[in-house]
């Protein structure tokens, strides 16, 4: 088709429109082209076999068709039409090249003439894209590549044109939907490259045109507006290639080339590295959102070019002949990482707050509204400041943010004591602690530690790697989350915001909570803020056969994450998961129902292998030792006894005074009477509440504890606490209706008397809080246990002496220390003392242990240290008994030095003569000067080898049963504790949490999953 209608300027125009199956889109189009302000002069439509009306509505608008085959790219159907033109000597001639999903705006082609007549140097020019549905989404406004591969428009997600990018502006390259060329230019660099029939051909030509010694730009006053049906899947691709059903896979593949045989030589190894790497990680991605699709198309697309090399040369050498300037001149338009880490930072963000805070359309409303008769000038009511204060949840959050900033003024720094055992340094020291296969507590220890350290390195990284900063913080912010995370489980039994507030408040100064902060008990605070997570599910646990795998996975994330802190908790959670599994298998053999008891075994069964599965290896250390699923993490600390237990009062260091009474078990009695869903709640309360106090009688020791100790039982009793809570609420809720309009009778007095109970506590607890109950044992910046002198030396152990005075007895408790106190971590993996030191230790101080100084130096114990107070007997027996000198008595205590070698690397010739090995400084190395014994002072483990010349040592056990290795002529060795195992462990974990976290997150959509109205 050509237009009758002449031009004023110079220039002849021919619009090319590529169609393949466009029917949906091309009545716009050619609509659009038709109604040019400045005409077309000439019009050609090129269609790869379109199987739609597509080639019937082209013949119906009169425009001249040629026939190409389906699997044509788009460059070759441009060039069929090329070649079908007149031949014209000037450079007046243009190609516009049009999709059949583009369609331009009336004045596009003006403007684009417009934007080139006063500027002769430029050779290509191209449109801003706004997207076909949504018109004031803003597609392109030019376009780059970046050094990834990713198709650049330096856009922000959703971006809406608001005139923000108008101008002329130079750009790398525009899109071929809507670009403009010279004729002459676009014949003199070949055109569009073979290789690309479909995707980046755009960049490409560009980046061709460039290198040229020509300019491209893009002028915004002429716009299109595309559906991009291509890349988002809208239709099928049909191009020739093996892979030309994959769109993706083409896109990819298609931009690593680009890069690749435009770029400058010396780039291409870094170039390679870097696709390589962002393929892998967006591989990842893709797998993680269920994608394995388009995992594999990110991996082929570069697989393939590896293959065929030559044709990456070949492009180079054909490209070189037409490049009059360096690659390098494209720089500027290449967009810097920083550029590429924040855009994609924003669409993040964007993502999740659109999944956390989701915008709700307003739908009719005053906003539609518009009163003709309004005074729009008539300033607004004005609101008083007061109205704030009528929020109950502003209200809670000011009273406990005041109240636990006041509780907690001894905290604000390097926090330790109670069970919380000193922070290290960073977060990057947590870290090492949880990767490393070998711990220096006590006499070592290889046992893996727990997987809540790698949480809490996980907390510190995100404070900017400031570990003691993060447990201070989380310390002061555990009664706020505890308001949060239980009132989000209130939610779902009322709706009075000040019920809910009131009960959240309280719920927050419960003696549990008060006892777990003070002590440090890191496992019932993470009890007390994820148990409500978890029983907001409880309804879909009730019907647990009918919910979907992704939600299992889902709840046995949560579960681990509470196993992970608290083994007590996940211990009470598989009893449930079996009593469960145990009663739906008698409901089966009286039903028959295979099917419904298989839904609900396999469901429940997940649920309790997962998190062991996550928390490998650990888990099973706490299923070989089962009284370790008793244990909390840090210290082990005694409990206060059934009586405390029965008051929901944890007892033990830091707690609040029996005689603050809080109306937890009040509220469970008096629930059991009701008729409402309460009694459910109380129930579990009641059974959570003897449990607890039936087990507070128990005596335990700890991790490498020699001592036993009432058990903690705050796990339970914080299950009862919170199970009183919402039967309170419920109970509460029921009666509020009833006994507005009843008779007074008992409800009104029982409800009266929660009512008073809980506020009566809340405030006596307050009063105690900030004052008594700031006094706690976790504080800030303790002294050390250690005398500084001692810390010196790294490698050097300390025999540890403390008095533990009770009021019915007087004895001492002894640990190993290593330079420090012990840090996070350490008392969870501390091993049990052998039968050898105890006996040592205890003859020591009871005076009849001549030879207890030798054992303990064997052991690599250089120094004793009894900690003050100090025992008169004990420091006259270690005096007297020989084998100790005292080198220091200070307030801080008495230290003592042992006889004899007592490094922890001894070299015994073959006189039987010890001497001390230091490793060398820089490499570690160790060098003896003859065969005879190397003998480590550290428990026996597997692991340790001693290597020379590649080869190891044959290892055994000493009398002690210490590692020591048999030297057969004199050398230098190297001593190292082999982590394969470990790391292999760790490569487990990290498996069974990607594969337990891709079942589930929610799976991704495809493009042609995702509407048409969201994409443009």
């Amino acid at each position: 088709m050509a237009n009758s209608a002449t031009s004023s300027d110079n220039f002849h125009v021919t619009a090319i429109v590529v169609t393949h199956d466009g029917s949906t889109w091309l009545p716009q189009v050619v609509a659009s082209l038709a109604s040019q302000v400045r005409p077309i002069d000439h019009t050609v439509a090129v269609d790869t076999g379109s199987r739609d009306d597509s080639l019937k509505l082209l013949k119906n608008s009169r425009i001249e068709v040629i026939n190409a085959p389906r699997n044509s790219g788009f460059g070759q159907a441009v060039d069929l039409a090329i070649a079908q033109l007149p031949t014209r000597k000037t450079d007046s001639e243009w190609l516009w090249f049009i999709h059949d999903d583009c369609a331009p705006d009336g004045q596009a082609l003006a403007a684009l003439l417009q934007a080139i007549e006063t500027r002769p140097q430029v050779v290509m020019a191209g449109p801003k894209l706004r997207g076909w549905y949504d018109r004031s989404h803003l597609l392109e406004a030019g376009i780059s590549i970046a050094g990834n591969g990713a198709r650049w428009t330096g856009l922000e997600s959703r971006e809406y044109d608001q005139g923000q990018r108008d101008g002329i502006h130079e750009v790398l390259a525009v899109s071929t939907a809507g670009m403009l060329i010279r004729r002459d230019v676009y014949e003199e660099v070949g055109g569009f490259d073979p290789k690309l029939s479909l995707f980046r051909d755009d960049v490409d030509l560009g980046w061709r045109v460039r290198v040229a010694g020509h300019s491209v730009i893009v002028a915004t006053d002429a716009i299109a507006y595309h559906a991009q049906a291509a890349a988002s899947e809208r239709r099928s691709v049909d191009v020739k290639s093996r892979f030309g059903n994959r769109p993706l896979l083409l896109d990819r593949r298609n931009a690593a080339y680009v890069l690749l045989v435009n770029s400058s030589l010396w780039m291409l190894p870094w170039l390679f590295l870097h696709l390589l790497g962002s393929s892998a990680l967006r591989a990842l991605g893709y797998l993680i959102a269920k994608l394995p699709g388009y995992a594999s198309d990110e991996i082929l697309a570069i697989s393939l070019l590896m293959l065929k090399p030559t044709s990456i040369l070949a492009a180079r050498k054909v490209r070189k002949k037409h490049r009059l300037i360096s690659s390098r001149v494209v720089s500027v338009f290449i967009p810097p990482r920083l550029s590429q880490a924040r855009v994609g930072l924003i669409r993040n963000l964007d993502i999740l707050r659109e999944k956390v805070v989701p915008v709700t359309p307003l739908i009719g409303g005053d906003l539609d509204e518009v009163s003709e008769d309004e005074d729009l000038l008539t300033p607004l009511a004005h609101q008083h400041w007061s109205r704030y204060f009528r929020k109950p949840e502003l209200l809670a959050f000011l009273f406990l943010a005041t109240v636990t900033t006041l509780w907690s003024r001894h905290r604000f720094g390097s926090v330790s004591g109670g069970a919380l055992p000193t922070t290290p340094d960073g977060a990057i020291d947590l870290w090492r602690r949880y990767a490393d296969s070998w711990h220096n507590v006590g006499m070592g220890s290889s046992t893996p530690t727990p997987s809540w350290v790698l949480l809490l390195a996980l907390g510190s990284t995100l404070f900017f790697g400031k570990a003691a900063l993060f447990i201070s913080v989380l310390l002061w912010s555990t009664p706020l989350l505890l308001m949060w995370s239980i009132s989000n489980l209130l939610k779902s039994f009322t709706s009075n915001r000040w019920l809910i507030y009131g009960a959240s408040t309280t719920f927050a100064l419960s003696p549990i909570v008060i006892s777990s902060i003070n002590a440090g008990r890191l496992g019932t605070i993470a009890t007390l803020i994820i148990t409500p997570a978890l029983l907001k599910l409880s309804p879909r646990f009730e019907k647990i056969e009918n919910q979907n795998w992704q939600f299992i996975i889902r709840a046995s994330l949560l579960i681990a994450l509470l196993a992970s802190f608290s083994p007590p908790a996940f211990a009470l959670i598989a009893c449930a998961s079996l009593l469960k599994i145990v009663v739906s298998h008698r409901q089966f053999r009286r039903t028959g129902d295979r099917q419904l008891f298989l839904a609900r075994a396999e469901r429940l069964v997940t649920l309790v292998l997962a998190p062991i599965a996550l928390l490998l290896p650990a888990s099973f250390e706490s299923l070989r030792h089962p009284s370790r699923l008793l244990l909390e993490p840090g210290f082990t600390l005694a409990g206060g006894g059934p009586n405390l237990a029965f008051l929901a009062n944890g007892g033990g260091v830091g707690s609040i005074p029996w005689w603050f009474v809080s109306p937890v078990t009040f509220i469970l009695l008096a629930a059991l009477t009701s008729s409402t869903r309460a009694r459910k709640f109380a129930e579990a309360g009641v059974m959570a509440l003897s449990i607890a106090t039936i087990s507070s009688v128990i005596t335990i020791s700890g991790h490498g504890d020699v001592g036993a100790e009432k058990l903690w039982v705050g796990t339970w009793i914080a299950f009862a606490t919170i199970e009183s809570l919402v039967a309170g609420v419920i109970i509460l809720e029921s009666w509020r209706d009833k006994l507005a309009i009843s008779h007074i009778h008992y409800r009104h007095i029982l409800a009266g008397l929660v009512v008073l109970s809980t506020v009566a506590y809340s405030l006596a607890a307050t009063m105690w809080l900030v004052n008594t109950g700031a006094d706690s044992p976790v504080k800030a910046n303790q002294e050390s246990v250690l005398p500084a002198f001692l810390a010196v030396t790294p490698g050097v152990k300390t025999l540890v002496l403390r008095n533990s005075a009770t009021e019915t007895s007087n004895s001492l408790k002894f640990f190993i220390a290593h330079q420090t106190d012990a840090l996070l971590g350490d008392p969870d993996v501390a091993p049990v003392s052998s039968k050898e030191i105890d006996l040592a230790i205890e003859q020591m101080i009871d005076g009849s242990g001549l030879a207890s100084s030798n054992v303990l130096a064997l052991h690599g114990i250089k120094y004793v240290f009894m900690k003050s107070p100090v025992s008169d007997q004990t420091v006259r027996s270690i005096d007297g008994i020989g084998g100790f000198t005292r080198i220091s008595s200070t307030d801080s205590g008495i230290v003592w030095r042992t006889s004899g070698v007592s490094e922890r690397i001894v070299f015994t010739d073959s006189s039987n003569k010890r001497r001390a090995v230091i490793p060398d400084e820089f490499a570690g190395k160790l060098s003896v000067d003859g065969p005879g014994m190397i003998s480590l002072a550290e428990n026996y483990d597997r692991s340790w080898q001693v290597i020379k010349d590649g080869k190891r040592l044959v290892r055994s056990k000493s009398e002690f049963g210490l590692p020591q290795f048999q030297v057969l002529e004199a050398g230098e060795f190297s001593l190292i504790h082999d982590g394969t195992v470990r790391r292999g462990w760790l490569a487990l974990e990290a498996i069974v949490f990607l594969t337990l976290l891709v079942l589930a997150l929610p799976a991704g959509r495809r493009k042609r999953e995702i509407s048409v109205e969201e994409l443009t």
